[in-house]
């Protein structure tokens, strides 16, 4: 377990919506950028996954499944990212809405439904266990940060059991889920598996490139508009934006492997609501160094003062 305690912050008693988070998780990016998107205001909790914030005794009454993100109005918890995307659809009518058109194409609305049931965090584990098949992985998963989330996910079943006996009430839940993380590890440890979800990938991917191909991917979002930017296009975007990071562009649409792909991800990340969820070069570096080991820390040093010395130039 964690030895640093953590506290309900008064942030919690406050009024608005409270989104909690973590600027790293895929899931996070999704309901930060839909509330960007949207335009509503809210205040953003940065929940520390890394001393297990997650598993704290207040965030646990919050959400007993210690998963983020979760939306607070009030009184009201709304826990997980598509409940809280369902939730701003329907209580936020006179902002802007991110459902799909009715006439939107089958295949669309099929794409949306096939990232949704992505096993993403298998897919991240998988890629540095397994970093044969990835090449370049950029910030913050590079490799001493990967090392880390390892070494700490090889512990996590361990952690839990612990917090089960420390949090007696939330105990049956954490419980399960160190059961779950033990299966889960077994899983992700064949390779076999692990190339089973890429050529899963290539097929989608193969799918989205022939449909972008028939439309003006430079105008144009998945539903056929310049104007209707939707939740498949965050979705979308989201996850190919997780596969860059992971060091997997080149496997899946780099040197001109599906080009219409290539170029719907350089547009999406072009738009202000994505730029509006990226963490600055200096929370990024932050990160590394928070998650780097020792041994590594000496030569990451020398490589972040170059970097936020640029990264202060520019601002």
């Amino acid at each position: 377990m964690s030895e640093k305690r953590f506290k309900r912050p008064s942030v919690a008693n406050g009024d608005g919506l409270i989104l909690y988070c973590n600027q790293y998780s895929y899931y996070c990016h999704k309901v930060l950028q839909a509330l960007h998107e949207k335009g509503i205001r809210f205040t953003k909790y940065e929940i520390d996954v890394t001393n297990d914030e997650h598993f704290s005794e207040w965030f646990l009454e919050l959400n007993p499944r210690a998963e983020l993100p979760v939306l607070q109005n009030g009184l009201l918890i709304v826990p997980g990212s598509n409940r809280i995307l369902d939730y701003l659809e329907e209580n936020y009518p006179k902002n802007k809405s991110l459902r799909m058109p009715i006439d939107t194409d089958k295949l669309v609305v099929g794409f949306r439904q096939t990232i949704e049931r992505l096993p993403i965090g298998v897919i991240t584990i998988g890629s540095f266990l397994h970093s044969q098949h990835t090449s370049s992985p950029r910030f913050p998963f590079v490799l001493p940060v990967r090392q880390t989330i390892l070494a700490r996910d090889e512990t996590l079943a361990h952690r839990l059991r612990a917090y089960a006996t420390a949090y007696p009430a939330f105990a049956e839940v954490l419980l399960k889920k160190a059961d779950f993380h033990d299966r889960k590890r077994g899983i992700i440890a064949s390779e076999e598996y692990f190339c089973k979800l890429l050529t899963a990938l290539d097929e989608f991917l193969s799918s989205v490139e022939q449909y972008l191909a028939t439309i003006d991917v430079d105008r144009c979002w998945l539903a056929g508009t310049e104007d209707t930017f939707t939740m498949v296009d965050i979705s979308l975007g989201t996850l190919l934006h997780r596969l860059y990071v992971l060091g997997l562009e080149d496997r899946f649409w780099g040197e001109g492997k599906r080009p219409q792909v290539a170029r719907y991800f350089a547009k999406s990340c072009q738009r202000e609501s994505f730029q509006c969820v990226l963490p600055s070069k200096v929370s990024i570096l932050r990160t590394v160094w928070i998650n780097t080991p020792p041994v590594y820390k000496a030569g990451l040093a020398a490589v972040s003062s170059v970097l936020i010395s640029s990264t202060l130039l520019k601002r």
